[in-house]
């Protein structure tokens, strides 16, 4: 079926080691991990496992994908990436900056969650995403005004409206 110069081709994509790995964890959760941690009750409408087990559907059938793709291109030289070590840009150490918005980012997890704690759920998350967008050099207004208002009606509408179920 293959010959050793394309199972040599395959086992040098990452791609592949991903799709394996994240395959073979999305089983193990579905069978495994999720009818074990999850109770199942009748009186529930809509069942609190089915939300962990459509995402982790989504992820194995999306792993499987790139499984097939992975295969399905070992033939073609053109989308392979080369792994010249001489091409690629090396840094020694992070700037500034960057250590800076790690930094800040931690500062401002840890913030939210403690908020989420001892305070409410939504100021948690409003903190969280405004601060978030602030921290990585976001400036528009209008971007830190709609990406937390999307997010919240979209996660309003999901636990609301369609599972029947609430944070807080």
């Amino acid at each position: 079926m293959f010959s050793k110069t394309q199972i040599k081709k395959l086992l040098e994509k990452p791609d592949f080691y991903a799709s394996v790995v994240l395959f073979i964890t999305g089983l193990v959760f579905f069978f495994i991990i999720i009818p074990q941690q999850i109770i199942v009750e009748d009186e529930a409408v809509i069942g609190p496992d089915l939300l962990p087990n459509i995402c982790i559907l989504l992820i194995t059938s999306l792993s499987f994908l790139l499984l097939i793709k992975t295969i399905k291109n070992l033939d073609d030289v053109s989308q392979e990436i080369k792994t010249d070590l001489t091409s690629l840009e090396y840094r020694e150490q992070f700037t500034l900056l960057e250590s800076k918005r790690v930094f800040l980012l931690s500062l401002n997890i840890l913030i939210s969650i403690l908020i989420f704690t001892f305070v409410d759920v939504l100021v948690s998350v409003l903190i969280l995403t405004i601060g978030s967008c602030l921290i990585c050099g976001i400036k528009k207004l209008w971007i830190i005004i709609i990406l937390p208002s999307c997010l919240l009606s979209l996660a309003y509408f999901l636990l609301y409206e369609v599972l029947g179920t609430g944070v807080g």
